[in-house]
């Protein structure tokens, strides 16, 4: 007798639609698409076809991103104003 298993897939639980994603982060799909392009969207995994997926963990690992990201063009940005006062002779 044959029959199919449905194998579990820890990184399709949870896993949703580029549509999705979009959706619960606010932001348009050519916006996501204009993101994929210049590396900056999360983790994708093919399925069959077309379909695209996006897991909870590849979510997670890009907010992580984001936020280190954030954080390093905050420092950029104090360490060229403190240049800036400092080339300034510390006059604004």
């Amino acid at each position: 007798m044959n029959s199919i298993k449905e194998v579990a897939n820890p990184d399709l639980e949870g896993a949703i639609s580029i549509p999705e994603f979009c959706r619960r982060f606010g932001i348009s799909t050519p916006t996501y698409y204009k993101m994929r392009c210049e590396g900056r969207a999360p983790r994708e995994i093919r399925m069959v076809g077309s379909v695209v997926r996006i897991s909870a963990n590849a979510i997670r690992d890009w907010i992580a991103s984001s936020e280190n990201e954030e954080s390093a063009a905050v420092q950029r940005a104090k360490l060229k104003a403190r240049s800036e006062y400092a080339l300034s002779g510390g006059r604004f």
